[in-house]
């Protein structure tokens, strides 16, 4: 199976019923597309895609955070950073504000950096904060593919849950095709 050194991911998160808004009639987080349990992600064979220098950038919500990490160990990475910071705008420039588990929540999702042996940074300029418009539900700034091979270079690599394909980059989601079977790694 081919090796990536940079693994790009935002996994299916399962909400539990969860809804879009406070209203009971509302939309669950479910509805826009399959999601998995948090076990079923930490079950995938990542550490067979992963090369012994490999980077993983994993996007997680809040309410995902504390068992984003054991996604990361199940993997065989360890939590580095916060790679990015994505503030979410509305086509008007308007930052995006939705109802939180407690507070509002401001519109920021976070993709975590993590590691396994070691990639060289080539770019110490990279900024964290991505200021990008919400588009599709959970479809995330291009730039952000663009800002990592900026800090570390034209490596092997692969997005995970991927809903396009992106020149140069191998890809494994339920929206395009394959590059490679997790099913049968």
């Amino acid at each position: 199976m081919k090796k990536y050194q940079i693994i790009y991911a935002d996994p299916p998160w399962d909400y539990g019923g969860r809804k879009l808004n406070s209203s009971s009639e509302g939309k669950e987080l479910n509805d826009h597309y399959p999601t998995m349990k948090h076990q079923d992600i930490c079950n995938l064979p990542i550490k067979e895609l992963s090369d012994k220098n490999c980077l993983l950038f994993l996007w997680v919500t809040y309410p995902h955070l504390e068992k984003s990490f054991e996604v990361i160990k199940a993997w065989g990475f360890k939590y580095s950073t916060v790679a990015f910071e994505w503030l979410k705008m509305t086509s008007t420039g308007k930052h995006v504000c939705f109802m939180g588990a407690w507070t509002t929540g401001g519109g920021i999702e976070l993709c975590l950096l993590a590691h396994k042996g070691s990639v060289p940074r080539i770019s110490k300029n990279i900024r964290k904060m991505i200021i990008a418009e919400r588009k599709q539900h959970s479809e995330k700034p291009p730039e952000t593919r663009e800002r990592i091979l900026a800090l570390v270079g034209d490596l092997p690599r692969i997005e995970l849950f991927a809903r396009e394909k992106t020149e140069g980059w191998d890809a494994w989601g339920n929206e395009v095709e394959s590059d490679i079977d997790l099913t049968n790694a």
